[in-house]
């Protein structure tokens, strides 16, 4: 079988939201965060890894650490490059990882699910990822032969220059779910 490790990023600065860390603020009564973590909790992968700020207590307190490793990335003002390559190092020996953006609470269940499935499905696609009315979102899965290029990111581009540089065996699935599309960067 596939071994995949779903790696979730929630290191970032929050800059645009303003003041309060974003993945703590409360969305339906419960942080923000909380919703990425409960759909990605069940998730039929290998590892499912955090990678939080350094130090950032408040962040850590909402993972349970019984079903996810925790990654402190150091490096975390450098940019989301450096998230990708903690996490991606700390996934070990797997065939993909699965990035996930932790300020994406709107992304369905069935989404993570149907992105596994078509990541099993299609050996020969080394980039996976969900579309919504034409449009690229997240998460977005990588096979191990990306897995050097991930761990050298080290700015805040992320991973658009191996999208970009892929096309070629990069696999579009598209959906319903327009969740996929929305990240949370400004106070709702």
């Amino acid at each position: 079988m596939t071994e995949i490790a779903a790696v979730m990023l929630a290191a970032g600065s929050s800059q645009r939201f303003g003041v309060e860390n974003k993945l703590l603020a409360l969305v339906d009564g419960k942080p923000l965060l909380s919703h990425v973590l409960e759909r990605i909790a069940p998730l039929p992968v290998s590892a499912k890894i955090v990678v939080v700020r350094s130090g950032d207590e408040a962040v850590t307190s909402l993972v349970d650490q019984r079903v996810f490793d925790i990654v402190e990335n150091k490096k975390a003002a450098d940019g989301m490059g450096t998230s990708i390559s903690a996490g991606v190092r700390h996934a070990g020996d797997v065939d993909g990882v699965m990035l996930i953006l932790g300020d994406m609470p709107l992304i369905e269940q069935s989404t993570y699910e149907q992105l596994l499935a078509a990541f099993r499905e299609h050996p020969d696609k080394t980039i996976v990822a969900p579309t919504y009315e034409q449009h690229r979102g997240h998460p977005v899965l990588f096979r191990r032969t990306h897995f050097d290029d991930l761990m050298a990111l080290d700015d805040d581009t992320g991973a658009k220059r191996i999208l970009a540089t892929n096309a070629a065996t990069f696999l579009a699935v598209p959906t319903t779910d327009a969740g996929i599309l929305a990240d949370i960067d400004v106070p709702v």
